[in-house]
C-alpha cells in the first residue's frame, strides 16, 4: 500500500481504514439550531473521536486533525478537486474527464426555470486551484490583500456602517439584518475594486445569486442554475468593461493594481481577473454579513458583555475573533485526498471526500481529548482539566481569555482566506461604529435564522430596540449554550457496537457457505424423491385433472400446484417462487401472480410452535408482553409476523423464524447442490443462468436470512444509506436490541400500507411519479455511493404512507424485511458505480468494464470483445423492428456470445435488477401514462448532481454534456425513436411482444 502520512501519525499503533468495520463511529444528531449545534460538538469532544460517519459524510471534528488535513496539500479543496478533473482524465485510459460546465449543462436540464442561455463557467481563482498554479495565484494576489491595503479602507467602512446605521437609531431600532448586515459588505467590495456607487445595487444582486450555487439542497441549486448563469455572465461582462477602463484611465483602486500587477513578467489573464472579482463576491460578501448578523445576537444574548465592550472599546479585536471562533459564519470545508493518506493512525484511501467541521474543531480547540500536544493529552476525555488560570469553558462565549488554539474560521495552510485582513477590518469597525452609537440594545422579536442546511450560516431577520427602555422579559437570540450539557447523538454509539459485534458473525456465515454446497457424492435420496413427486404431480396432474380446461385455464392449474408444491416442500422452494416472483417480463404472467401468494400468504405455522420459539430465545412470553396475538399478520418462507404489546403499552411487531428451518434449508441445499451440477449445458436459459453459481448465490442469501441479528444489521447500515440520499422521507422499523437474537425480532411497526394495494385513485398528481424517483434515487445512491442497500422491494416490504403529507409532497416510504440485502464492499462498489455511470451515458466500454469487475463475466474477458461478441455496439437498435427470422437469429447470436463469455449474473446486480424491475412494474400499475423517459432523465440528472464530484475521484470519469437525454436512454432501453411517447402501456406491450418472440425463438 502506497500511502503518505498527513500529520499526527502514531507510527507504533496499527493502521486501521475508514472502510474497516467499527473504525468510524456513525453519529446521526438533529441540529435545529445553534444550541443544538453547541450541544452537538460538546459532545462529540467528549467521545473521545475526533471524526464521525454522518449520512452525509466523514466529518473530522477534532482540532488538531482538521488543522492537519487543512495544511496538507495532499488533500484539496472540492472546488479545486473540480477544477482539476475538468483538465484531464484520471486514468490515463483515455475516458472523457470531468468537465465542469458539462455537468452544470447536464444538471441545467432538470431546472423547470431558466433566465437564459448562458453557460455556468469554472473560471481559475484561489478558491478553486491548488499546487504551483495556487501559489501563482495568491503570490500575485496577495500583493493587494495586506494588512496595509485593509487599512486603508477603515475610513470608508466606518463612515458606510454609520450611515446604515443612523436610521435605525433614529427610528429606535428595526430591521438590522437588510438595513445593516446585508448591505454593508458589497459596497467595500466595490470600493476596494473601484466600482461606482450607483452599481453597488446590481453587485448585491449578482452576490446573493451566484452564491445560491452553493446551497446545501443540491435539487435547490439544480432550479437556479439558470438564473445563477445569467448572474454569471452579466458580472463577466461588467468586469470585463471595467477592465478595459482601468487600463485606459488606472485609478487607485485593487483591479488597477492588479492589472498592472507583476512578478517576473508574469500577469494575471483578464479570465484570472474575472475569477478574482467572483471570489471576492462569493468568499467576502456572504461570510460578512452573516458574521456581522451573528455577532450582533450573541451580544444581544449577553448585555452584561456589551456593556463591557462599550467602556473599554479596544476589545473589538479581541470580541471580533471571539465572536469567529464561537458562533462562525462558516461551519464546514470540503476536502478530498489525492492519495493515500494516514490521520492519526486512521488510513484515507484515494478519493476519500471529507466535511472539515471548521467551527466544531474551532470549539473544542481547548479540550484536552483534542490538545494532542499539550501536557494532558493522556488523561480520558471523561475527566475535565484541573482548573488554572487560563482555564475556560470553550463552550462558551468569553472574549478575554486566551485561548491555546487559534480558531480556523478563515481555514489554515495554503487556502487560509486570502481576504481575512478585509473581513476583520470590516467586522472590526461596523462593531465600532454599532457600539459608538448604542448604548443598549435587546431583541423585539425572535431572531429568524437561516438553516443550519446552508454552507453560510446566520441570521435571516433581525429586530432589534436601540437605546429604549428595557422589556419586562428579555427576547433572547438562542446564541447560548444549552442547559443540558449533553446532547443525543441518535442511538449511533449503540448501533457502532452493534455493528461491531455482528461483523464476524457475518464474515462466519459467508465462509461457511461452500460447505453447505459442496457437492454429495450421493443425493439425499428421500428428500430428492419427495421433491421429484410433488414438483411432478403439480406439472403431470393436470393431464387427466385438466383436460376439459382450455390451454390457458390448464397453465394457470399446473402454476396454481407448483406454487402449493413449493409451500409444501418449505423454506428453499417458497424462495425460489419468491425469485420467480420478481420475474415480471421473464416469466409468465400467471405464474409470476401465483408465486407472489408465496410472499405474505403462505401458511402459518402453529402457534404452539411459534410460542415454543419465543420462550426459548426471550423467555415467558407474559413476563415481557402485556398482549400478544397469536394470528399471524404475515407469514413467509423464513418467519412470521405477530403484533403484540410490551409491558409499557408500547405496540410492536414480532418476527419469529419457523421452527426446524436450519436443518430444513440445508437439507434442500444438499439436494440443489446435488441435481445443478447435472443442468450445465443441457437447455440455453440454465447454461447462462449457472446453476451452481445460482445455488451459491441462493446459499449466501438465505443463510444470511436465517440469522436474525444480521437482518437487524443490515437493518441499520441500509437506514444510515436511506439517511443520506436527501430525497423524500423514509421509514423503517426500530428494533429493540434487548430482544432480537437469531430467531426472534421484537421492532416498532411501520406506517402506511402496502405498495401493492394502492391504486391510481388513492395518489395525487405527480405522487407515482415521485415516489418512482425516490425509491430508484435510494437504489441508486445506495448501491454506488454507500455500497449496500434493501435488496427485496416487493409488495409485503414496501409501505406508503400518505397521512400527513405536506401539500406538494411525496408520502413517506417504509420498508421492512432486510434479510435480503445487497453489499458492494471496496472495489465492487466503484465496479458498479462504473457500470451505472455507463449505463446512464451510454458508454458501452465503462458499463461492461464494470460488469467485468463484478464477475458478470468469465476471466479474461475484456470490454472490446464482449461488446462485440454480443453486438451491442447499434445506436438505435430495436429488436422488435426485426423480422421472425432476424430476431431468431439475434437471440441466438446474444445466448452464444453470453456463453462464450462466461456470462452470469452476480449477486448484487440481480438484486439491484430485481429492485428496478419491481419499481417499474409498480409505477406501470400506478401511472400506465407516466412520461418514462423524463422520469430518467430526472433520476439521472438528480443523481449526478448530487455526486458528480465523488464519482469523478473514483472512477477517473465525469459525464458529456450530453450525457443523460433521451437518445441515451431510448438506447439503453431498445427503443427506436419512432416511439415519440415512451410510456409504461408501450413498454409492458412491448415485453409482452418480446417475450412472445423469445418463446419462439428458444
Amino acid at each position: 500500500m502506497n500511502s503518505s502520512a498527513t500529520a499526527l501519525e502514531k507510527p507504533d499503533a496499527p493502521t486501521r481504514s475508514i472502510d474497516d468495520e467499527g473504525a468510524v463511529p456513525f453519529a446521526d444528531f438533529a441540529i435545529g439550531e445553534f444550541a443544538d449545534l453547541v450541544a452537538m460538538s460538546r459532545e462529540l469532544s467528549r467521545t473521545g473521536d475526533w471524526v464521525v460517519r454522518t449520512p452525509f459524510g466523514l466529518f473530522v471534528h477534532g482540532y488538531d486533525e482538521a488543522r492537519a488535513i487543512l495544511r496538507d496539500p495532499a488533500w484539496i479543496s472540492m472546488l479545486a478537486g473540480v477544477a482539476m478533473l475538468d483538465e484531464a482524465a484520471l486514468d490515463g485510459a483515455g475516458r472523457t474527464p470531468v468537465n465542469f460546465n458539462a455537468f452544470m449543462a447536464r444538471a441545467r436540464r432538470d431546472a423547470p426555470v431558466s433566465a437564459g442561455d448562458e453557460a455556468m463557467r469554472a473560471r481559475p481563482n484561489v478558491l478553486s486551484l491548488e499546487g504551483d498554479d495556487h501559489r501563482r495565484l495568491r503570490r500575485l494576489f496577495g500583493r493587494a490583500f495586506t494588512p496595509a491595503a485593509a487599512d486603508r479602507l477603515r475610513p470608508f467602512m466606518a463612515s458606510h456602517a454609520a450611515r446604515l446605521i443612523d436610521p435605525l437609531v433614529s427610528a429606535s431600532g428595526g430591521e438590522v439584518v437588510s438595513g445593516l448586515c446585508d448591505p454593508y459588505p458589497v459596497p467595500v467590495i466595490c470600493r476596494l475594486l473601484g466600482v461606482t456607487d450607483d452599481d453597488w445595487g446590481q453587485f448585491g444582486r449578482w452576490a446573493e445569486t451566484i452564491f445560491g450555487l452553493f446551497d446545501g439542497d443540491a435539487e435547490a441549486v439544480v432550479r437556479r442554475l439558470g438564473d445563477i448563469a445569467a448572474a454569471q455572465a452579466e458580472l463577466g461582462a461588467y468586469v470585463v468593461d471595467l477592465i478595459k477602463r482601468r487600463r485606459l484611465e488606472p485609478a487607485d483602486d485593487l483591479l488597477s493594481e492588479l492589472i498592472t500587477v507583476s512578478d517576473e513578467g508574469d500577469r494575471l489573464s483578464e479570465d484570472e481577473l474575472i475569477g478574482m472579482v467572483e471570489a471576492l463576491l462569493i468568499a467576502g460578501t456572504d461570510t460578512t454579513r452573516n458574521q456581522l448578523g451573528a455577532t450582533l445576537a450573541v451580544l444581544a444574548d449577553r448585555p452584561e458583555q456589551y456593556a463591557a465592550l462599550r467602556a473599554d472599546p479596544d476589545q473589538i479585536p479581541a470580541y471580533v475573533e471571539e465572536s469567529l471562533r464561537y458562533i462562525g459564519a462558516v461551519r464546514t470545508a470540503m476536502r478530498i485526498a489525492t492519495t493515500d493518506l494516514i490521520v492519526n493512525g486512521l488510513l484515507f484511501p484515494a478519493g476519500t471526500i471529507v466535511m472539515i467541521g471548521l467551527h466544531a474543531a474551532s470549539l473544542s480547540g481547548g479540550c484536552p481529548a483534542h490538545a494532542g500536544t499539550s501536557p494532558d493529552a493522556d488523561r480520558p476525555a471523561s475527566q475535565e482539566s484541573p482548573p488554572d488560570e487560563h482555564s475556560f469553558d470553550p463552550y462558551e462565549f468569553n472574549p478575554v481569555v486566551p485561548h491555546e488554539h487559534p480558531h480556523l474560521a478563515f481555514g489554515s495552510g495554503a487556502h487560509h482566506c486570502l481576504g481575512a485582513f478585509l473581513a476583520r477590518a470590516e467586522l472590526q469597525e461596523a462593531l465600532r461604529v454599532f457600539v459608538e452609537h448604542v448604548e443598549s440594545f435587546e431583541l423585539d422579536e425572535p431572531v429568524e435564522w437561516k438553516p443550519l442546511s446552508l454552507g453560510i450560516w446566520g441570521p435571516s431577520r433581525m429586530r432589534l430596540r436601540l437605546n429604549t427602555a428595557p422589556l419586562a422579559t428579555r427576547i433572547s437570540a438562542r446564541t447560548l449554550p444549552p442547559a443540558s450539557t449533553n446532547a443525543d447523538l441518535g442511538t449511533s454509539a449503540e448501533r457502532d457496537r452493534y455493528l461491531t459485534t455482528v461483523a464476524p458473525l457475518r464474515r462466519a456465515i459467508h465462509d461457511s457457505v461452500p460447505e453447505l454446497i459442496a457437492r454429495p457424492r450421493f443425493p439425499p435420496v428421500f428428500r430428492l424423491v419427495i421433491t421429484a413427486a410433488r414438483i411432478g404431480w403439480a406439472s403431470y396432474a393436470g393431464r387427466l385433472l385438466d383436460r376439459r380446461l382450455d390451454p390457458e385455464e390448464r397453465r394457470e392449474q399446473i402454476y396454481r400446484r407448483l406454487r402449493l408444491a413449493a409451500t409444501k416442500l418449505g423454506p428453499a422452494y417458497i424462495k425460489l417462487a419468491q425469485l420467480i416472483a420478481a420475474g415480471e417480463g421473464v416469466f409468465p404472467d400467471a405464474l409470476v401472480a401465483e408465486c407472489r401468494l408465496c410472499r405474505d400468504q403462505v401458511p402459518a405455522e402453529p402457534w404452539a410452535a411459534i410460542r415454543e420459539v419465543i420462550e426459548a430465545e426471550l423467555g415467558p412470553i407474559d413476563e415481557r408482553f402485556s398482549h400478544f396475538d397469536t394470528e399471524a399478520t404475515a407469514a413467509a418462507s423464513i418467519a412470521q409476523v405477530h403484533e403484540g404489546r410490551l409491558g409499557d403499552g408500547t405496540r410492536v411487531m414480532v418476527k419469529v423464524q419457523r421452527p426446524g428451518i436450519r436443518r430444513r434449508v440445508e437439507r434442500d441445499l444438499a439436494v440443489l447442490a446435488w441435481i445443478a451440477p447435472k443442468l450445465v449445458g443441457r437447455i440455453p436459459i440454465t447454461a447462462l443462468a449457472n446453476p451452481p453459481a445460482l445455488v451459491e448465490l441462493f446459499a449466501e442469501t438465505i443463510s444470511e436470512e436465517l440469522d436474525f441479528r444480521v437482518e437487524v444489521a443490515n437493518l441499520f447500515e441500509v437506514d444510515r444509506a436511506l439517511r443520506a440520499t436527501t430525497t423524500g422521507r423514509w421509514e423503517v422499523p426500530e428494533p429493540f436490541l434487548d430482544a432480537v437474537t437469531e430467531r426472534v425480532i421484537v421492532m416498532s411497526p411501520v406506517a402506511g400500507r402496502p405498495l401493492s394495494e394502492l391504486r391510481p385513485e388513492d395518489l395525487a398528481d405527480g405522487e407515482a411519479a415521485a415516489i418512482f424517483r425516490q425509491m430508484n434515487d435510494a437504489l441508486l445512491h445506495g448501491a454506488c455511493m454507500t455500497g449496500v442497500f434493501h435488496g427485496d422491494f416487493h409488495a409485503g416490504n414496501v409501505f406508503i404512507d400518505t397521512e400527513g403529507t405536506p401539500p406538494g409532497e411525496p408520502p413517506a416510504i417504509g420498508l421492512v424485511d432486510f434479510g435480503i440485502t445487497g453489499r458492494l464492499e471496496g472495489p465492487k462498489r466503484v465496479a458498479f458505480l462504473r457500470y451505472v455511470v455507463g449505463l446512464l451515458t451510454g458508454d458501452l466500454e465503462s458499463q461492461i468494464s464494470g460488469m467485468i469487475d463484478l464477475g458478470a463475466f468469465g476471466p479474461g474477458s475484456s470490454p472490446e470483445r464482449v461488446i462485440a461478441d454480443l453486438r451491442l455496439d447499434r445506436p438505435g437498435f430495436d429488436p422488435l423492428e426485426l423480422t421472425e427470422d432476424e430476431f431468431t437469429s439475434e437471440f441466438r447470436a446474444l445466448i452464444s456470445g453470453l456463453l462464450a463469455n462466461g456470462g452470469r449474473i452476480p449477486k448484487e446486480l440481480m438484486l439491484f435488477i430485481k429492485n428496478f424491475a419491481y419499481l417499474c412494474s409498480v409505477a406501470g400499475e400506478l401511472e400506465s401514462e407516466m412520461e418514462v423517459l423524463a422520469q430518467f432523465e430526472r433520476i439521472a440528472s438528480s443523481f449526478f448532481a448530487r455526486n458528480g464530484v465523488r464519482m469523478a475521484t473514483e472512477i477517473g470519469f465525469s459525464p458529456a454534456p450530453d450525457a443523460v437525454d433521451e437518445r441515451i436512454i431510448r438506447q439503453a432501453m431498445g427503443i427506436s425513436p419512432r416511439h415519440e411517447r415512451v410510456t409504461w402501456r408501450l413498454i409492458r406491450g412491448r415485453r409482452e411482444s418480446l417475450k412472445s418472440r423469445v418463446s419462439n425463438a428458444d
